[in-house]
């Protein structure tokens, strides 16, 4: 009998640990047209460097009644060079996981890093088409088997094509597209135990279009991103780690920007609202993820 109240401790506890194991990055889920958009800025102000300050706050809200929020910045660093560009993103976030308000982790954490390398290869008068390859550089183990997580933690390959075309004069009114494919390379993965597992989050992939509206200094844009994560894998098995590794989720934005000159340096203030949901799986699903940013933008 002795042995009995330990080991009933034991299993809720891990059961407790194992049913709350869910990631989320900001490098990779950041709107994926913003090369086109880059190259099209910098056509008309002849600027070659931008950088990227950006400052978010996330609310998740899960099927289950679990709330996760997610505090912190991004930043990105952009240089061009005739029809070619190089980026690099990066993030960090304080993390707050809570179930029916009582707290189960909170930690701080930092993203990935994320290289992305591109040529414009399409530049027409009322068109633009970017071509790029991703590299994902992992800055942190894979923590997810043990507690939520911020950053992947797993290197990945990709590639993306965004474009946009201009219906108006001037491009007051421009739609915008894209479409993106990354992989990630598995990776060995420690439970709360320290058991050894192979570990992916497989393939993930985007559909993007948009509609974006100028006048004076002034703009909005306002679009829909549809995302797709399939072919998780672990070894040996892992609690439901698959089915709640992969989705299919929808996410509406809106972003209103104000261009302003210090100098010769041209400025842009964003400020960005959105609303995403998850339409598998409902289970272990978001049932909504609101997103609150606001971002400078200095090119030079």
């Amino acid at each position: 009998m002795k042995y009995k109240i330990p080991l009933f401790f034991l299993i809720i506890i891990s059961l407790i640990s194992f049913s709350r194991i869910y990631s989320t990055s900001m490098v990779y889920n950041f709107r994926i047209a913003q090369i086109t958009k880059q190259f099209q800025f910098d056509q008309e102000e002849d600027k070659h460097s931008t950088i990227i300050a950006l400052f978010f706050d996330q609310i998740r809200k899960k099927y289950d009644g679990e709330y996760q929020n997610f505090l912190g910045g991004f930043g990105s660093l952009i240089y061009n060079f005739n029809d070619y560009y190089i980026r690099m993103d990066t993030a960090f976030s304080h993390i707050t996981d809570k179930q029916k308000d009582i707290l189960t982790f909170s930690d701080t954490e930092t993203d990935d890093i994320l290289f992305s390398f591109g040529y414009n290869f399409l530049k027409r008068e009322k068109n633009l088409m970017t071509f790029s390859g991703l590299l994902g550089v992992p800055t942190h183990e894979i923590y997810r088997l043990q507690h939520t997580d911020f950053g992947y933690g797993q290197t990945s390959l990709g590639l993306q094509l965004d474009g946009s075309h201009s219906y108006t004069e001037n491009d007051k009114n421009i739609f915008l597209y894209g479409a993106r494919y990354i992989g990630f390379i598995p990776r060995t993965a420690f439970d709360i135990h320290e058991n050894r597992y192979k570990f992916t989050i497989g393939n993930m992939g985007d559909l993007f279009i948009a509609d974006k509206h100028n006048w004076s200094n002034q703009g909005i844009e306002y679009g829909y991103t549809a995302k797709f994560r399939f072919g998780a894998k672990v070894y040996p098995k892992f609690d439901d780690i698959i089915k709640k590794t992969n989705y299919i989720r929808s996410n509406f934005y809106i972003v209103y920007k104000y261009k302003f000159y210090l100098g010769d340096t041209s400025n842009k203030l964003l400020f960005y609202f959105s609303y995403g949901f998850d339409h598998i799986p409902k289970i272990y699903g978001n049932k909504y993820i609101l997103t609150f940013w606001a971002s400078w933008n200095v090119s030079f």
